[in-house]
Parts: C-alpha cells; sequence; structure tokens
C-alpha cells in the first residue's frame, strides 16, 4: 500500500472521530407562557424565551413543561437581531427530583410525635377519672355515717361542710379536667388530619413528571433572539353561559354572554393573553369517507382466526399560533386637565369589558382584551364576551291539560355575527331572578324563544264537560270528550295568550280521531297531535271557547290509550 492511499484512508477515519468530538454545550432555559388558546376539549400554547447567542450551535433545552404536551403538536419558531437556523427539536421525559420524599418522613414524624401525645393525655385522663371515682365513693360511704353521727352532735356543721366541700370541688375540678383534655385533644386531632392531607399531596408527586424539549440552533450572526413554542395540551376546555335580563317594558332584553375556563393541564395560567375559539379539532377537517357497503352470505370465523387492532387516527395537526403571539396589553391611561366644575356629575353604570371577536371561515375566536389567569386545579374562570340589547316580542303560553299556570315566553333575534353555543341561561326579568333554562344552538339571524316564568296576572282554566259513548253507525264505538277554556287577561296592556291542548293520534286505520264543536278554530294544529289556539286579549279582557274531541273505532274492539 503506498504513502499517499495510506494517508488518505487515515484522514477518512480522522474526521469523523473529530466531529464527534466536537460536543455542543446544552443551555437550559426557562420559558414564560405568554398566549393560550382553548378550545372545546384542549388548548394550545405559546410559551417566549429570549436568548443573547453567538455564533456556533447552540443546544437550548427549555425544561419543566407539562406532561400533558402532545409531542407531535410542538412547533419553534422565533425572531430577534440573530442570524438563526433551526437545526432539530427533541422531545424527551424525566422525573423531577425526588425531595419530596424526605419531606414525607418528616411529616409522617410529626404525626407520630402528636400520637404520643394523645396517648399522653388519655392516660392522664384515666388517673382524673381514678380521683373522681374515689370522691363518688367517699359521698355514697359517708351517706349512712352522716345520718347516724348527726344524733350525737358529731361531725360539727362546720366540719361536713368542709368535708362536703372537699368532695365537691374535688369531683367539680375533675370534670373541668377532663373538658380541658378533650378539648386539646381536638386541636391535636385537627393537626393531625392537616398532616395527612399534607403527606398525601407529597406523596402523592413523588414521581411527577415533566418534559423537556431540547432545540439545535445553528447560530451565523450573534445577536438577541425570541424563542417561540407552542404545543396542544389535553384537559382545558371552556363553555359558554348566559344572563338574560328582560326590560320592565316588555320590549327589549339583555343578553350578557360569558365563558367559563377551565383547566388541569398540570400548570397555572398567569398573565396570559387567552384567545377561545369555537373551532372543534377533535372533528377532524374534513368530512368522513364512505367504505362501499358490501353483503355477503353470514359465515362463522373459525376460532383460530385473530383479527388485528385497527391502528389509531392520527392526531390532528395544530394549528399555526401565529396569530396567538401578540399578548393583550392594556391601554395607557392619559391623563386629562379640565376647569372645575360646580357640579357633581351624575352617577354612571359600571360597564364591563367584553371580548375583541375574530370571525373566520369556519370558527368564531373571542381574544380577551387583558392578561388573565387560570389556574390548574379546574377551578372556574369567567370572562364576558359581550352583552347585547336586543329587542324582543313576549307571548304568553299555556298548557292546561299539564299544568294551570301560565307562563310568559320571549321570540329573538341572534344579532351577532357568530351563533350562539350551547349553555346555561340564568333568566332574570328587572333585578328578580326567575330560575335557569339551556340555550340551544342559535346561528346568527336565527330566531329562537326563551322562557321567562309564570304569571298569575294572567289565567286558563280548562274544564272537561262531559264524556260519552254511544253506538254509532255500521257498528261502531263512539266517545267524546268536551272541553270548555276560559281565559283571562288582567293586565292593563294587551297580551297574545298561546294556549296549547293536543288531539290522540290513531295508529289503525280502524280508528278515526276528529276534533268537533270548536267553535272557535285552531290556528294551527301540528303533526304530533298539538293543537294551538293565538288568543289576542285586551286589558281585562275574558274569553272561552270549547272544543270536543271524537274518537270511532270498531264496536267488537278494545281501544288502548283513552
Amino acid at each position: 500500500m503506498s504513502f499517499k492511499y495510506l494517508s488518505i484512508v487515515i484522514l477518512a477515519f480522522a474526521i469523523p472521530t473529530l466531529c464527534h468530538g466536537a460536543t455542543i454545550q446544552k443551555v437550559p432555559v426557562q420559558s414564560r407562557l405568554t398566549g393560550v388558546t382553548v378550545y372545546q376539549d384542549r388548548a394550545q400554547t405559546v410559551r417566549t424565551a429570549s436568548l443573547n447567542l453567538k455564533p456556533g450551535t447552540h443546544l437550548i433545552a427549555v425544561e419543566g413543561l407539562p406532561v400533558l404536551l402532545q409531542d407531535d403538536s410542538i412547533r419553534v419558531e422565533g425572531s430577534g437581531t440573530a442570524r438563526v437556523t433551526i437545526a432539530g427539536i427533541d422531545v424527551k421525559r424525566k422525573f423531577l427530583e425526588q425531595t419530596s420524599e424526605k419531606r414525607g418522613k418528616e411529616l409522617e414524624n410529626e404525626m407520630r410525635a402528636l400520637e404520643r401525645k394523645i396517648g399522653s393525655l388519655d392516660a392522664k385522663k384515666a388517673g382524673i377519672a381514678a380521683q373522681k371515682s374515689f370522691l363518688e365513693s367517699i359521698k355514697v360511704a359517708w351517706g349512712d355515717r352522716i345520718s347516724k353521727e348527726l344524733a350525737i352532735g358529731k361531725p360539727s356543721s362546720a366540719e361536713l361542710m368542709d368535708a362536703a366541700g372537699f368532695v365537691g370541688s374535688g369531683i367539680a375540678k375533675a370534670e373541668e379536667q377532663f373538658r380541658d383534655i378533650d378539648a386539646e385533644k381536638r386541636q391535636i386531632k385537627e393537626k393531625i388530619d392537616a398532616l395527612k392531607r399534607q403527606k398525601n399531596e407529597v406523596t402523592g408527586s413523588l414521581r411527577k413528571e415533566a418534559k423537556t424539549v431540547e432545540i439545535t440552533l445553528d447560530v451565523a450572526k450573534e445577536g438577541n433572539f425570541n424563542l417561540n413554542l407552542s404545543g396542544v395540551v389535553s384537559k382545558a376546555t371552556w363553555e359558554p353561559a348566559y344572563d338574560v335580563r328582560l326590560a320592565p317594558d316588555g320590549q327589549t332584553a339583555e343578553i350578557t354572554f360569558r365563558a367559563l375556563v377551565r383547566q388541569q393541564t398540570g400548570e397555572d395560567w398567569n398573565n396570559v393573553a387567552l384567545t377561545l375559539s369555537t373551532a372543534r379539532p377533535s372533528a377532524g377537517g374534513a368530512p368522513p369517507e364512505m367504505n362501499p357497503w358490501r353483503l355477503s352470505l353470514y359465515r362463522p370465523v373459525p376460532p383460530r382466526m385473530v383479527y388485528a387492532a385497527a391502528m389509531p387516527a392520527p392526531a390532528p395537526r395544530a394549528e399555526s399560533f401565529r396569530a396567538m403571539k401578540k399578548a393583550a396589553r392594556p391601554d395607557n391611561d392619559e391623563n386629562l386637565a379640565g376647569s372645575e366644575i360646580s357640579e357633581e356629575p351624575a352617577p354612571a353604570d359600571a360597564v364591563f369589558q367584553t371580548a375583541q371577536v375574530s370571525t373566520e371561515t369556519t370558527s368564531v375566536s373571542f381574544r380577551i382584551p387583558k392578561p388573565v389567569d387560570v389556574t390548574g386545579d379546574n377551578s372556574q374562570q369567567s370572562s364576558v364576551i359581550s352583552i347585547d340589547r336586543v329587542p324582543v316580542t313576549t307571548e304568553y303560553v299555556a298548557v292546561p291539560k299539564l299544568s294551570p299556570s301560565v307562563y310568559l315566553t320571549a321570540e329573538l333575534v341572534n344579532k351577532a355575527a357568530w351563533p350562539l353555543l350551547p349553555g346555561q341561561i340564568k333568566i332574570f326579568t328587572g333585578n328578580t331572578f326567575i330560575g335557569t333554562a339551556m340555550m340551544k344552538k342559535v346561528a346568527a339571524g336565527e330566531k329562537y324563544v326563551l322562557p321567562f316564568g309564570s304569571d298569575d296576572q294572567v289565567t286558563v282554566k280548562r274544564e272537561e264537560k262531559k264524556q260519552h259513548k254511544e253506538g254509532g253507525m255500521f257498528g261502531s264505538s263512539r266517545m267524546g270528550y268536551l272541553y270548555k277554556v276560559e281565559a283571562n287577561n288582567f293586565r292593563k296592556e294587551p297580551q297574545t295568550l298561546t294556549v296549547k291542548d293536543q288531539i290522540p293520534l290513531a295508529g289503525d286505520n280502524e280508528i278515526k280521531v276528529s276534533l268537533e264543536e270548536a267553535l272557535l278554530k285552531p290556528t294551527e294544529k301540528k303533526d304530533d297531535g298539538t293543537v294551538l289556539w293565538k288568543l289576542k286579549m285586551a286589558p281585562g279582557e275574558k274569553k272561552e271557547f270549547s272544543y270536543e274531541i271524537l274518537v270511532e273505532y270498531p264496536k267488537d274492539r278494545k281501544i288502548s290509550g283513552l
């Protein structure tokens, strides 16, 4: 082998060795959570780390990330005066240091010392109980002896009082010591219970996990660099809630739309820019595909055959977080100087700060204008999204077959540019709380009806006048129900009242059902048998109407449901 060829071979083996020996130093950094977008079943978080980088290769380790952070959702980007190339991203798990194990043993020792103290108190109580029993035995034994000796002048009254005082004060002191010991034992037991709770919390976190994201950066030019890391976490949610207040005149209603946020992601969200989205990543981005629908004769599967489990669907790709990076900053207050005025300004009602709404193609985002705190213990954080005053059309509704009450309802139109999502409604008339209801999903521009409780100033009575059977033509049986309805409007304003009833639905062609003798024709008949009378009533007006439900069926057959 020639010298030239040997030199090439040595150089070829030496180059990888030199490169491998050039180790990259890991630089641990702490990031700051700056923005969170919450969906109905997860959240996307954005955290920032500020770096000062020099030319070369750097391994940046972003530590202390929650274990619920999904590995495949992690995205990294950044900007600054440094010229940086992101060369690689690696996610690692690790257990936190088990420093709490020592604390658990300390708490155990404290509990043992308190339990020994309780034992000492029990022993002291037993000794006092023996003294009390002795004094009580003296009191019993003296009973016969004193009655005999008093006859011969012994003991004297002074000696008797001294003896009685000795026994009485001894028993009273024993009772007092019992109470003191029991009170001290209760305090010690409360301390032991508190220590047990602390120990459970400590021992539950002995094997707490965390994640670290290691990012390889190739720096060509020195400068500052703001690193942004985003990712999706589970156990976060938000749900809508509504307050609806009907104005005293019944012409308008104020709707307060709130968002209730909860999370158990493994970390607190402190001073973050919060955005709430109606998007549903769990539903996927495309409609489901239908597979061919095939039919075949049934053939039993031999027992030896085993089917492989289906592979889980890939997690949805995390959305870009560029729109989330900008943190909410309160506007600077302006100092306004004005001339003094003699009159005191009129008081003004407090107003709520509402969210900034961003309508996207298939979803809506609500950005809370100021940074908020959301603790990781699943407690509720409430933010006001919007407050709107909308016109309403009120109407009274009665179902006298089921309830004697008459209920006020209001028809509204969703004037917002976004749909109203399902959630609980708290209903008020003025400042009076009426009750709760559930909001159904209402599209923008869609009408919906809300209940506002019963009203005793509008009444409806339904009376069954008669029930009869009689033979019909062609050997049929007939059964009729005659009803009389009386409605009263005791209010000073005209009202609209809808009275609901129903007629039975025939489940057989041989059964005939009809509505007879209805002098006031129903306003509407529905396919489910519901019959509606819409009454326009003047102030103080009374209206009456009657109708009969007639059922005809074969005479030799029995009918059920009547």
